[in-house]
């Protein structure tokens, strides 16, 4: 085996579990079991949807395709987190993404700069406006060549444009979290505002707060509902269940609450924009109106989320270039 080149770290991977264990490492979240064969095979330019014992035979030198699969892999990771703007796995929009941003990379080692801009392009536009598309196919990885930026212009040539003023669709807040599409594009939309610890003062660090809390770690402000239940009566109450409710934050020690310290004046002003939380909200919650305070922190919240969403897909800042015909 060649020798490792200079700043990347050595793998030594030589089983589908050291590959996961070595990707779990880098501090990013840790891929399905049932993903680790699927990107192996994408990366090697092989039909991912199949079966991968259909795709490598159990003779095949196992150790540099799973080196070559942890290099791709740990790149793409890279580029989910500097270029994208993703801190963690759980919180890719659209993980059926990642067989081609493998690929992309095992081609790609060190694409440039504007390539990389239009492929964050491509993820996000993706995961927001490609909802009449099915998963992404084998034959995708046809798109992507030796040349990184005709590569990348393929992929979004074969998107499309966004649609006009299409992101409106997705900048009303709902709720943050995992489980949806939705959920995960406004989880990374708080996340994009560096929240910072409402006593401290200090920027949370994602990763390990998804890791111990999940996620939970998008606290209430207000007590919810019940669970099953209806939301109590009175105005704002239907924002209860919303962004508008909900801040990236670890779990308070017993006695405290979240609404508390916001209320108090104990936290220090450079942690309220880090939240949404404008002056208006903050007067209309200490004055005891929630409700405003709900309504305040809604309006602040579009606002923030069509500017993230504008800014991901770059769709006021690039003309694609029409593919030219052969």
């Amino acid at each position: 085996m060649a020798p490792t080149p200079p700043g990347q770290r050595e793998t030594s991977c030589q089983s589908l579990e050291d590959l996961g264990a070595w990707l779990a490492s880098r501090d990013f979240g840790r891929l399905e079991d049932d993903a680790l064969p699927m990107l192996l095979l994408a990366v090697h330019g092989r039909d991912f949807t199949r079966d991968f014992r259909e795709e490598f035979a159990t003779e095949d030198d196992w150790a540099p395709a799973l080196e070559r699969t942890a290099r791709a892999v740990g790149r793409a990771f890279d580029f989910l987190r500097e270029d994208a703007g993703i801190p963690y796995l759980a919180l890719v929009p659209r993980p059926d993404a990642l067989p081609l941003l493998c690929r992309f990379f095992h081609l790609h080692p060190q694409p440039p700069a504007a390539s990389r801009v239009r492929l964050s392009h491509w993820l996000w536009r993706h995961a927001l406006f490609d909802t009449g598309r099915s998963l992404p196919d084998a034959g995708a990885l046809a798109l992507l060549t030796p040349d990184a930026d005709a590569s990348v212009r393929a992929l979004l040539h074969r998107l499309g444009s966004p649609p006009p003023r299409g992101w409106e669709r997705y900048s009303q807040p709902g709720m943050a979290g995992l489980a949806s599409v939705a959920d995960r594009v406004e989880a990374n939309a708080l996340l994009a505002l560096k929240p910072r610890h409402l006593l401290t003062g200090a920027v949370l660090e994602p990763v390990p707060l998804l890791e111990n809390q999940g996620a939970v770690a998008f606290l209430p402000l207000f007590p919810p509902p019940l669970s099953g239940g209806a939301p109590p009566p009175g105005p704002g109450s239907d924002l209860l269940l919303t962004l508008a409710n909900q801040v990236f934050h670890p779990v308070l020690a017993p006695g405290r609450s979240l609404l508390g310290l916001v209320r108090t004046g104990v936290t220090p002003p450079v942690v309220f924009p880090s939240h949404a939380l404008g002056p208006d909200a903050l007067a209309a919650l200490r004055q005891g109106d929630g409700a405003a305070f709900l309504a305040l922190r809604r309006d602040g919240l579009v606002t923030h989320m069509r500017a993230f969403i504008q800014a991901r897909t770059g769709a006021d800042t690039e003309a694609d270039v029409p593919i030219p015909e052969e």
